[in-house]
């Protein structure tokens, strides 16, 4: 393959597979590290692609094996901190307001990292990254129709989640 295909290949989908594995880990310097582990990685096995999915399905698939990986690195660690920072308030908003949606984000991380990593993965992937059915069973090896029952009751477990934070919270 000419390096300006594979510079081509990088640019692309670059961004995508980071923000992926920044919603995942929320960590950037750990998403950088893997983005770039990913695409290490396809870079060797790119031979193997068969195109029996989308190019970018395979990578996301390849990124979400080095993300599992990492963690399977990490003994003890079923999930990694989502260190994502609140925004400052905005001085020309509602400042009640602006406090009420850094509290609903903050949140939603924590009840979002304490997901298994398989139902973080389906919701980051549907609603974040909006891939489809098909793409997302393909990305986990598994069917559509898997994935679309997994993405159900990951939102089940997400919402229950976040009401029982909610709550805590208030006490």
């Amino acid at each position: 393959m000419a390096m300006s295909t594979i510079e081509k290949l990088y640019q692309s989908y670059r961004v995508s597979i980071f923000r992926y594995l920044y919603r995942m880990g929320g960590d950037y310097h750990l998403a950088d590290e893997l983005t770039q582990e990913t695409f290490c990685r396809a870079l060797v096995s790119l031979k193997n692609f068969r195109g029996e999915s989308a190019l970018s399905t395979w990578l996301f698939r390849v990124a979400y094996y080095v993300y599992t990986g990492h963690l399977r690195g990490r003994p003890g660690e079923r999930n990694l901190p989502l260190n994502h920072d609140i925004p400052d308030i905005d001085s020309a908003g509602d400042p009640a307001r602006h406090l009420e949606d850094a509290e609903s984000r903050r949140l939603m991380r924590l009840a979002l990292e304490q997901l298994p990593v398989d139902y973080r993965t389906v919701i980051v992937l549907r609603e974040q990254e909006v891939l489809s059915f098909e793409e997302i069973g393909d990305i986990l090896g598994k069917s559509p129709a898997t994935a679309r029952v997994t993405l159900f009751r990951a939102r089940q477990k997400f919402h229950q989640l976040y009401k029982q934070l909610e709550g805590d919270d208030h006490d």
